[in-house]
């Protein structure tokens, strides 16, 4: 059996790279790594590609984390605290995630690509977590890290794969407030959304933790598993 194509989104970054401030596209290496283990093949995805013909040649796709997301996309003013903005990217990538769940593309959306699944279906965000009330104290931000438990729904796909609970790592500063028509099945003590589904994907996982971050292979197995139907 060939191996499934899984497709992955990338952020454009300006990097001291060859020359100063250069466009450079970026993708920690852990999520290319985390799909060939189980089994794929990583495509690297960059903005701007023509999307349904980019999807006619993937088995799967993976919206992976980066940058705030453009507060505008769900009718609010920017916090002081929201930055790193590109719009291009927010529409982009949004158009990615309503054709995937068109074709019922097998489809995992991690942190920021959680978040904008939510905002795509209708839902928001929480701009600056330690400034609302209840999740103050959520977890680290900044590019520091932290783990706390996760509740999840006994009936949810994402237990199939996992189980009720695991410990996810935070490292977030931002969070999803309403996941619009999605089905939340996962929170944190704190109430946080922390994992979505949608009613009717044969395979769809959206989680604010980083599972190729701390090597949750089952959820990238279950991924390649789908993809290969």
């Amino acid at each position: 059996m060939s191996s499934p194509i899984i497709g992955v989104t990338t952020s454009i970054n300006l990097r001291d790279y060859e020359t100063p401030e250069q466009a450079v596209v970026m993708l920690p290496a852990n999520y290319p790594t985390a799909i060939r283990k189980a089994g794929g093949i990583p495509v690297l995805l960059t903005e701007g590609d023509e999307v349904e013909t980019l999807l006619d040649r993937l088995d799967g796709i993976i919206i992976a984390g980066g940058r705030d997301i453009d507060p505008a996309r769900y009718g609010q003013e920017p916090h002081e605290s929201t930055n790193d903005l590109r719009p291009e990217q927010d529409s982009w990538e949004s158009l990615l995630i309503a054709s995937a769940i068109e074709r019922d593309l097998p489809m995992l959306c991690v942190c920021r690509g959680h978040q904008l699944l939510s905002v795509e279906r209708g839902g928001r965000l929480h701009q600056h977590l330690p400034e609302t009330p209840g999740h103050e104290s959520h977890g680290a931000t900044a590019g520091d890290w932290s783990n706390h438990l996760v509740k999840i729904e006994e009936d949810s796909l994402l237990a199939s794969v996992i189980g009720t609970e695991t410990m996810a790592n935070s490292g977030h500063h931002q969070g999803v407030a309403d996941a619009g028509d999605l089905t939340v099945v996962a929170r944190t003590e704190d109430g946080l959304i922390e994992a979505v589904e949608l009613p009717g994907a044969s395979f769809l996982l959206s989680m604010q933790w980083h599972p190729e971050m701390i090597d949750q292979t089952k959820v990238f197995n279950a991924l390649i598993e789908a993809a290969r139907i």
